[in-house]
């Protein structure tokens, strides 16, 4: 067994971070929206329509995917390849 190459490990480890990064971001674009679309005037609603949400919902959870396959294929890049025969 090979182990990585420094610039492997380097390409891994930035991939992994950007994954944790967009992991992390997910869940904080729809509380910022819904925090933005609040009215208090004559009492706490929401001024985004529903359809308008449910986009933003289902863009965080996009998100969340993109963070795990990133994740995934840091680990993917950082594992360790059979030694080849020259």
């Amino acid at each position: 067994m090979s182990s990585p190459s420094p610039a492997r490990r380097r390409t891994a480890r930035a991939v992994r971070a950007a994954g944790d990064v967009a992991r992390t971001a997910a869940p904080v674009g729809p509380v910022v929206v819904m925090v933005l679309h609040l009215d208090a005037d004559g009492g706490l609603h929401l001024t985004l329509p529903l359809l308008h949400l449910v986009v933003v919902l289902l863009a965080g959870l996009g998100i969340d995917r993109l963070g795990l396959w990133l994740l995934d294929l840091g680990h993917h890049i950082d594992r360790r390849r059979p030694a080849t025969a020259s």
